[in-house]
């Protein structure tokens, strides 16, 4: 609601969304101002679609944390549950100032100068525990954004929400060309949304891909079984991934735990990973996938 000029957050379990158009690659400032020290808000970022119900943000996107009493992980400033505070610079009953800066796959938070996250997409993160807590998984690099409100006893108020977009080359995230260091993030993500046309774009037409069981696909096997529904994944979970780039070639090698439905059979594995990317003409795609199952 709107009060004395200000917006201040009323009611249940909600959020006010922009609308008219999705957010990538700027800089988000907030100017906020909480009741107590346990009031409860939050900014949400990465949305991919428009929201449909008060958790769909919470778990396809971000939840950047307002909130001063809670622990390191579910701290003002923390992407909620998901990211430690490297800093608690909140004022409870003061004028803070919020800046979140989306970069690609990069999301930096700062609160009142200090930085309080600085996380890109593929890092570690600890597993959910909560039902309450957000799904993991990889997040979209541009969405929606939005305010939450969280309970009628939560007040926090609102009085300046701008986007400044940035320049169009931002350091080792550039928006203007791929950054190679998301392109298996980009694929997870694609491989659990169903997107097979996202997943066109990221596999080269000459793909070699040997699952763990030793079956190996081509690109075009692949899809059609995606997109006939005989292999479903419905978890990725990456955890240290690392990449060497050489000229025109990135190797990436990593571990990652999949929950997937293979042609009727569900499966909860955990794989060791490497897979080879290929820059042609300017466009990275996937030339080779190849996984171990571990015990």
């Amino acid at each position: 609601m709107l009060e004395d000029g200000l917006l201040k957050t009323q009611g249940g379990m909600g959020l006010l969304w922009f609308t008219p158009r999705k957010i990538a690659n700027s800089t988000i400032r907030i100017v906020y101002k909480t009741a107590s020290k346990a009031a409860n808000s939050g900014v949400f970022i990465r949305i991919p679609e428009k929201p449909t119900e008060p958790w769909m943000p919470v778990n396809r996107g971000y939840e950047v944390q307002i909130d001063d009493s809670e622990n390191d992980m579910h701290v003002t400033g923390v992407l909620y549950s998901l990211t430690k505070a490297m800093a608690r610079p909140g004022k409870p009953g003061d004028w803070n100032e919020m800046d979140i800066t989306v970069d690609g796959p990069h999301t930096v938070v700062v609160v009142n100068g200090a930085k309080v996250t600085d996380y890109t997409e593929g890092q570690p993160v600890p597993p959910k525990v909560e039902t309450w807590e957000p799904d993991r998984g990889p997040r979209a690099f541009e969405g929606y954004i939005g305010l939450q409100n969280h309970s009628d006893k939560d007040v926090v108020w609102f009085k300046e929400v701008s986007i400044r977009p940035l320049p169009l080359a931002s350091g080792p995230h550039s928006a203007s060309e791929p950054d190679v260091r998301t392109l298996d993030a980009r694929r997870f993500d694609a491989m659990v949304k169903g997107d097979t046309a996202a997943l066109d774009g990221l596999l080269a037409d000459d793909l070699v891909y040997t699952h763990a069981s030793g079956k190996v696909d081509t690109k075009a096997s692949f899809l059609d079984d995606i997109k006939a529904g005989q292999l479903r994944y419905k978890v990725i979970r990456p955890e240290d991934p690392k990449l060497s780039v050489y000229g025109d070639t990135a190797v990436a090698t990593g571990l990652a735990s999949f929950e997937v439905n293979n042609h009727g059979q569900e499966l909860n594995m955990k794989l060791r990973y490497t897979d080879v990317w290929v820059n042609r003409g300017g466009k990275w795609q996937m030339v080779a996938w190849q996984s171990t199952r571990l015990p």
